[in-house]
């Protein structure tokens, strides 16, 4: 199990990773990751997921199933708190449903 406070660059890396493979094409532009905790005090990792503009409209489906992706690549490094991912586009982003 981690250090509750602490993620390694490894862990890192990783999350970046996915979030790069999946999101390229939507203008995943970076990602802020930070050891937190959740309302009932569990370790988790939140994840800020940030956008470049683009005058494309963004297909919410590259979104579906990104939480058990990254998650199974955590898992693959021993890593055991739950990604909390939270998506941050531009105002005048459209979303595509």
């Amino acid at each position: 199990m981690s250090n509750e406070q602490t993620i390694s660059i490894t862990t890192k890396r990783a999350v970046e990773k996915v979030l790069r493979d999946r999101l390229a094409t939507a203008g995943f532009s970076s990602a802020d990751i930070r050891a937190e905790r959740d309302s009932d005090g569990d370790p988790i990792l939140l994840v800020d997921v940030k956008y470049a503009f683009s005058d494309k409209p963004i297909s919410s489906k590259l979104t579906y199933g990104l939480s058990t992706e990254v998650r199974k690549a955590l898992s693959a490094l021993g890593e055991t708190r739950f990604p909390h991912i939270r998506h941050h586009f531009d105002e005048q982003q459209k979303i595509a449903s």
